[in-house]
């Protein structure tokens, strides 16, 4: 019962835009035909939508990538660190018996 008032407004904003620029009105109608999801506008041969991924399954995507970023990074920073070091200076070298 209470969106009644809420529809009556709404119509009436609509109303009031449609008849200030009805060419934005054709175009908001042209972009409601497209995706409002029935295949009778679009001419019923377009392919159907693909379902939305669910935020678990997007959030274990990101957590994969980023992942797979830190390991890529990580073996990149220690392969250019491989290098032999330079023995601490002031020091004598351990000689072995």
């Amino acid at each position: 019962m209470e969106r009644e008032p809420e529809g009556r407004i709404i119509e009436w904003i609509e109303r009031g835009l449609t008849s200030d620029d009805p060419e934005l009105a054709a175009r908001m109608d042209t972009l409601n035909a497209q995706f409002s999801g029935s295949g009778e506008d679009r001419g019923g041969d377009a392919a159907p939508a693909k379902p939305k991924r669910s935020r678990r399954a997007r959030a274990t995507l990101i957590v994969v990538v980023i992942a797979l970023v830190g390991l890529l990074l990580t073996a990149v920073l220690n392969a250019s660190s491989n290098e032999t070091p330079a023995p601490p200076s002031g020091l004598t070298p351990a000689v072995s018996l």
